[in-house]
């Protein structure tokens, strides 16, 4: 599910584009402008960690201030509010980071920087109590959410859920096989012949280790089945299904984070091997302000 804004303000296309490739993004948008400046209020631009993807919020002044605090929203999950433009003019306002500008031109922006929601896909393979609480559970957070189970029933789940019935439709980042004895080794099979980075089954030891067995006698290589992580979740002393289903989106949530800071660490990376081919800003103003 894509920010609403995206579609607004005409930058649909490209933020299919970088959403399919998974590039962490925020959408800074001007909201007020003092003096001269090339950026007006209204102007919005998608940014990533590394710098501006698609649209306008000003020039050479503006822009260096909107990367970096975009890489401070990427990091921490909490939007921004700054302020670009020459040092000591205004007061320090709680709640806003300043960022000094030299431009020529003068002028000052207020620009609001937020994260773009790009839900990650959670697969959930069975209809048991877990499964139950868990799609329940994760659309709040953001998860897009299929439940996949030849016994569901529609009318259990959320409009908003995607429903499956086959087990070899399985898709998605994440793949929680929830299925408590019913269908068991066909889900399992199923998680581990898709692309999912995350692979989780709701059972005991003694079941794993036994659901192992059954799928290394049927071919299935030893480094597949080392993708499964159980017990599921992160140790929290969870009972009930909504216990156990809490401590699997919390390692759902803790893999994101650590998904998305790992993505700007490899654009920092690939970004530092191009050479700068920065051009140094014309006279009269870097933000071409008149």
């Amino acid at each position: 599910m894509k920010d609403k804004a995206i579609e607004k303000f005409g930058l649909d296309s490209c933020f299919k584009a970088l959403a399919t490739a998974e590039v962490p993004l925020v959408l800074a948008t001007v909201v007020q402008t003092l003096g001269s400046t090339s950026g007006k209020a209204g102007d919005k631009a998608l940014v990533s960690a590394q710098g501006i993807i698609e649209g306008w919020i000003g020039g050479g002044c503006a822009q260096p201030a909107v990367v970096e605090a975009a890489r401070q929203v990427l990091e921490s999950a909490q939007a921004c509010l700054i302020r670009v433009g020459p040092k000591g003019e205004w007061e320090t306002l709680d709640g806003v980071v300043d960022f000094s500008s030299g431009c020529l031109s003068g002028g000052t922006e207020v620009i609001f920087i937020e994260a773009l929601k790009n839900q990650a896909k959670l697969n959930i393979l069975g209809d048991s109590p877990v499964a139950l609480c868990l799609c329940e559970l994760a659309l709040p957070l953001d998860f897009s959410v299929t439940v996949t189970s030849p016994d569901l029933e529609s009318s259990q789940l959320a409009d908003t859920v995607r429903i499956e019935t086959d087990f070899a439709s399985v898709d998605g980042e994440f793949v929680v096989v929830a299925t408590q004895g019913r269908h068991d080794r066909a889900a399992l099979k199923a998680a581990l012949e898709s692309d999912a980075g995350y692979i989780a089954m709701v059972a005991s030891g003694r079941k794993i280790a036994g659901l192992k067995a059954s799928l290394a006698k049927s071919g299935v290589e030893a480094a597949q089945l080392d993708r499964i992580h159980s017990p599921a979740g992160i140790e929290i002393g969870a009972v009930s299904p909504a216990e156990i289903a809490l401590s699997i989106l919390a390692q759902l949530v803790q893999l994101r984070r650590s998904f998305a800071g790992q993505l700007v660490k490899q654009a920092d990376e690939a970004a530092a091997e191009i050479p700068d081919a920065t051009a140094e800003p014309a006279e009269g103003g870097c933000c071409g302000g008149g």
